[in-house]
Formats: C-alpha cells, sequence, structure tokens
C-alpha cells in the first residue's frame, strides 16, 4: 500500500532516501524535461510532486514513528490513509522503481496524428488528460490530499515507418 508524505520544500529526495536507509521503501518521483531558454534546448530533472514523498509499506505505531523521526518529514496524509487502488498504480508508475522518467516517443502517423506512445508513457494512453505538442508534453492527473494533481512527462515525436 502507498502513503503519501508531506515533507519540507527541498527536502523530498533527501528525506526520500534517508527513508531507504532506514529500511523503508520510499520514492520521490523525478522526471527529465526539456526547456527552451534563449534559443537553446535544455535537459532539466525535476520532482513530478514537489512537497510529497511515498511510502510503499505496511502503516503501524512503529512505522510511524520511524518515518517521522526522519528529517523532513511533515505529516503522513490522511488519518493517514493508503491511496486508493487505481491512484496507487498510477504512483506505482510513475515512481518508475525509483528510476527517473525519461522522455518518451509519441508515434505520429501520415496525417500527423499522435496514435501511441513508446517508453513511459506506452500503455497510459488512457491516462493522458492533455497533449501539448508545442511544448512536447502529455499531463496525467491524479488525486490525493483531496486535491487534483498533474504531472507533465515529456515526448520526442517518431515518425511512423510506412
Amino acid at each position: 500500500m502507498i502513503y503519501v508524505l508531506q515533507v519540507q520544500p527541498g527536502y523530498d529526495i533527501r528525506t526520500a532516501a534517508d527513508l531507504r536507509r532506514a529500511g523503508l521503501s520510499a520514492f520521490a518521483p523525478r522526471r527529465e524535461m526539456f526547456l527552451r531558454k534563449n534559443g537553446l534546448i535544455h535537459k532539466q530533472v525535476d520532482l513530478l510532486f514537489p512537497g510529497y514523498v511515498f511510502y510503499d509499506g505496511e502503516y503501524s505505531a512503529d512505522i510511524f514513528h520511524r518515518v517521522k523521526g526522519v528529517n523532513g518529514v511533515i505529516r503522513f496524509l490522511g488519518e493517514p490513509s493508503p491511496l486508493p487502488k487505481k491512484e496507487e498504480l498510477l504512483i506505482r508508475w510513475l515512481c518508475n522503481d525509483g528510476n527517473i522518467l525519461e522522455e518518451s516517443a509519441a508515434l505520429v502517423d501520415d496525417k500527423n496524428n499522435i496514435v501511441g506512445f513508446e517508453g513511459v508513457l506506452g500503455g497510459h494512453e488512457q491516462d493522458i488528460v492533455h497533449i501539448n505538442r508545442r511544448q512536447k508534453r502529455a499531463t496525467v492527473q491524479l488525486r490525493f490530499d483531496g486535491k487534483l494533481h498533474k504531472a507533465n512527462l515529456a515526448f520526442e515525436l517518431k515518425r511512423l515507418p510506412r
């Protein structure tokens, strides 16, 4: 089960690493993005959900105290309660086993329509709520802490062979 932890700003990656050193499974999902600045494209790695770390495991009083003792942890979200199954599956996908989410390839047909994706977005087309072709970003969304959270993932256009 996945629980959401609110953490101090700027402590996301450090807190997740400290939780893992304490023997707990925790992730701060990160993505690779390409930004255009002054006419040049820069690769940047940033957090998908700043201020949140995801703990994957069982909950008990002992776990509560171990987690709360880690520097940067503010609180468990909810009562604490685990994420619903659908949201848990999305977070597991976005956590990518602790690896950075690299850009995907958007497959384009002869009429310049996106017909599918390869890479991280491949097989998750149903989770995409918006595509920005100009910025080459696909938006997925999920709800936790009673709020709707959106995550933009990068893609490159790739022509299908004829």
